[in-house]
């Protein structure tokens, strides 16, 4: 889950977005956003496709072990 943690923290980053900007990104409240980006609540498998889509991000990005690993598409980065 730590994985999880540290992408969340990098989407941020990138996107240059605090956790109440990223709850409004994902349609949630911020105290889940909150949650999800601290590690005291694990992104549901429905949830991550979301985050996915709405980033920009690989399929299965979430989910996948490796730190930064796969196909970035940021079309900026």
């Amino acid at each position: 889950m730590t994985v999880q943690i540290e992408k969340l923290a990098t989407l941020l980053a990138e996107n240059a977005i605090n956790v109440e900007e990223f709850a409004n990104c994902m349609g949630i409240p911020v105290k889940e956003a909150d949650s999800l980006c601290n590690g005291t609540r694990k992104v549901p498998a429905s949830q991550a496709r979301q985050i996915e889509q709405t980033f920009s991000k690989p399929d299965r990005w979430l989910d996948n072990d490796i730190p930064d690993g796969g196909p970035n598409y940021d079309l900026f980065g």
